[in-house]
């Protein structure tokens, strides 16, 4: 049966969704900052049909233990490692946004258990990844103020749907989904990637990290014109100089991808249709 389970990390309490048959192989996925692994929840049933599917949340977000001002990048790389490492086989890793260059940290430092990756639209290289950055202080700096004056979860979500009352494509159920996730976040969570961006990226070099994954890898994207973060630039540069990797656009869909109408259908089909071949 599936069921939420507690792992302890050195610095944190992780929670995460044990789903599948323990005779499976491993996958595991990582959500998108500020969210939690239920994010996955409609594509968890299908990938779980062949394989263990384990989706955490990652330390200060969802049901995991806050660590306060402590999340950086190699900090959120360290906390899955030490899950990987427990595995009894290699795991394929799933990582949308900044869970995805989570994924691609951990892979490079453990390339013995990771069989494969699917990186749901993340940004490449820095340059790219501080403007995205810089391009949502205004959007992350409203989502704090909300919390911190919401005396409730129902409160937050009707304080997120005013904020959002003219903004297209909101649904109810996403409001829902994102209310709940920003109550449970820690609220110093955004602390180093908005004002020490140096610090909260230290150790993530793509070229380096790129150079030592030798295992199949899928990128998957959105369109720009739709809020994709990926750039045409990096795309090209994956192409070029690694035969190992896949990139496959999403039509219709932004950064959100599986995350929104339209798009959990082709995400799926190109999810399945990668990890038929690994």
């Amino acid at each position: 049966m599936p069921r939420e389970r507690t792992f302890d990390a050195n610095a944190a309490r992780l929670n995460y969704l044990d789903y599948g048959s323990s005779s499976d192989q491993p996958l595991i996925m990582l959500h998108g900052g500020a969210w939690r692994w239920q994010e996955y929840l409609s594509l968890i049933p299908s990938l779980g049909q062949r394989w263990h599917t384990y989706a955490l949340d990652l330390r200060g977000n969802g049901r995991s233990g806050w660590v306060p001002d402590t999340y950086r990048l190699r900090d959120f790389a360290e906390d899955n490692a030490e899950f990987l490492s427990r595995l009894n086989a290699p795991a394929v890793l799933v990582g949308h946004s900044i869970g995805g260059v989570i994924a691609l940290m951990v892979a490079a430092q453990c390339p013995g258990k990771v069989k494969a990756l699917i990186i749901e639209d993340s940004p490449l290289t820095l340059d790219n990844y501080r403007r995205v950055i810089d391009s949502s202080r205004d959007m992350f700096g409203l989502w704090l103020r909300l919390k911190k004056s919401a005396q409730s979860e129902q409160e937050l979500s009707l304080a997120l749907a005013d904020a959002y009352k003219d903004y297209p494509g909101v649904t109810s159920t996403w409001m829902l989904f994102f209310a709940g996730c920003l109550w449970q976040l820690d609220p110093t969570f955004f602390n180093a990637l908005l004002h020490d961006f140096d610090g909260f990226t230290e150790g993530y070099c793509y070229q380096d990290i790129l150079s030592k994954i030798e295992c199949p890898v899928l990128f998957l994207r959105g369109e720009s014109k739709l809020g994709a973060v990926i750039t045409d630039e990096e795309i090209a540069w994956l192409q070029h100089n690694f035969s190992n990797v896949q990139c496959t656009q999403i039509e219709g869909v932004g950064h959100l991808l599986h995350l929104q109408d339209g798009g959990q259908t082709p995400v799926l089909a190109a999810m399945r249709a990668f990890l038929e071949c690994v």
